[in-house]
């Protein structure tokens, strides 16, 4: 197991068109889903109904997606290693968005939780989208970290009608402005709203905190 949690990778997804992926389940790998990239091309498709659990590194990591984009509805996700199975190796995160992507990544009605130290990572210049998802916890390392973390990406962001159950801070946006357009809208949130950084074109409003004084 834990040369799995160090190196395996459940899934791997290169050149595939119109790719149906229909309840699927992974437990104690290094990435759960991985989309890359090869000679003949990327990925696009519908996931329905997969999951990933005792993820080490990321349950889902796209290094590269078609335009058309990777669909995924209810999904589940968690990113972090039992004590009982290995040492946890690496920043935990459900979600990995490399450098490399330009393609449109979107999840749809999904659960995100366990002891991660982030929900997801974002770089590349595609466009990421989180819809009726649910965020349970991150930030497990108590280093101040949000769920949804702007790593230098150059795409866009949304983020709508999710619900963010642990008080702790929710988007950043990066410091450097290299977000093209973020638009998060629609959450209801446990504890003060903590959103971070700016995009280019940057839209927040409708959010529902349980704090009333923000």
């Amino acid at each position: 197991m834990s040369w799995q949690l160090l190196h395996g990778r459940a899934f791997v997804f290169a050149r595939t068109d119109w790719e149906y992926v229909f309840n699927t389940f992974a437990f104690g790998y290094a990435i759960g889903y991985h989309f890359v990239a090869s000679p003949q091309g990327s990925c696009n498709g519908n996931f329905l109904g997969i999951g990933a659990d005792m993820v080490a590194n990321a349950s889902v990591q796209v290094d590269a997606s078609d335009t058309f984009g990777i669909l995924i509805t209810n999904g589940e996700f968690t990113a972090f290693v039992d004590p009982h199975f290995g040492k946890q190796y690496a920043d935990s995160t459900q979600v990995y968005i490399n450098a490399s992507n330009s393609g449109s990544v979107r999840f749809v009605n999904s659960a995100f939780w366990g002891p991660s130290n982030s929900i997801a990572k974002l770089a590349g210049s595609g466009t990421t989208g989180f819809a009726d998802c649910t965020f349970t916890e991150w930030d497990h390392s108590k280093q101040g970290r949000y769920a949804i973390e702007v790593n230098g990406a150059t795409g866009n962001l949304l983020v709508n009608n999710c619900d963010f159950q642990h008080n702790g801070k929710q988007i950043d946006l990066g410091t450097s402005t290299t977000l093209a357009r973020a638009v998060i809208t629609g959450n209801v949130i446990q504890g003060q709203t903590q959103i971070s950084g700016k995009a280019h074109n940057t839209q927040i409003g409708l959010n529902a905190d349980s704090n009333p004084t923000s």
